[in-house]
């Protein structure tokens, strides 16, 4: 998927008094999901937040899931999320990708192989399968190749909703992935991101921008902090394959400068 192909630096910070940070939906541009070859620059921000108390609620599906994010073509960001589940799926039929080590498991918990030729090779079908070319996917390309893909393959799979009255219906996402399913996001506007703690405060960074794109859950976060002041901040997230090039697996603040236009929880069987 797409570099970075310039940062713009924002230091931000919460503190005494803070209110919380969250950006506004950003309109749909199409149905067409691609953010190579769209001239919008992608950005770099911080937001540091101090507090008094801090909770969290996170659950991820496997210790580390699939985050490939390579490509021979552009505009196949749908591609890389379809090589991306079934990437999760080849764990339980190693058929679905041919001469890959799916994963192994370490202490008990289980982790996923990073992407090799093979997994480059699922993506070059997916994006015949799927018919994308320039101007990306739609979601029903995307669902079409899926099937198309899993038949050749001998396999059946399932797409359920994860929206309600044209909305993002996080709490039904949550219930998939809990569920052992990923949840597939289509966006306009996405973001990817890393924090850091440290002794009553947090660093959260955000690699930023406006482009269609599409993205894979493979989990959730929630956090709740209390300011000194008795304020309090909510912030949720989805543990994601960003399929971005240089930044391939972070967290996605569903609320902050984006739009979830369509999401989809995906099982193969």
């Amino acid at each position: 998927m797409k570099k970075i192909k310039h940062i713009f630096a924002v230091a931000l910070t919460v503190m005494l008094g803070g209110a919380a940070l969250c950006g506004n939906a950003m309109p749909a541009r199409g149905d067409t999901y691609c953010d190579d070859g769209i001239e919008l620059l992608a950005d770099l921000s911080s937001v540091t937040i101090e507090y008094e108390n801090r909770d969290e609620d996170m659950f991820r599906m496997v210790l580390r899931h699939p985050y490939y994010a390579s490509t021979p073509y552009v505009a196949a960001c749908a591609c890389v999320a379809g090589s991306n589940v079934i990437g999760f799926y080849d764990r339980y039929d190693e058929n679905l990708i041919p001469d890959h080590e799916a994963g192994y498991y370490f202490s008990g918990q289980y982790l996923y192989s990073i992407e090799d030729s093979a997994v480059t090779a699922v993506t070059r079908q997916l994006y015949a399968d799927m018919g994308t070319n320039n101007s990306g996917t739609t979601v029903t390309e995307f669902k079409d190749g899926m099937r198309t893909y899993c038949t050749r393959k001998g396999k059946s799979i399932s797409f359920s909703s994860c929206m309600k009255n044209g909305q993002f219906d996080y709490e039904t996402a949550k219930n998939y992935m809990r569920a052992n399913q990923p949840v597939v996001l289509f966006c306009s506007g996405y973001n990817v991101v890393d924090s850091f703690l440290s002794e009553k405060s947090e660093n959260i960074d955000y690699y930023e921008s406006g482009a269609n794109h599409v993205m894979v859950g493979f989990g959730y976060k929630i956090v709740d902090y209390t300011l000194s002041t008795g304020a309090a901040l909510h912030y949720e997230y989805v543990t994601v394959a960003s399929g971005v090039d240089g930044k391939p697996k972070g967290f996605y603040d569903i609320n902050r400068n984006t739009k979830i236009n369509d999401a989809i929880a995906i099982n193969i069987y």
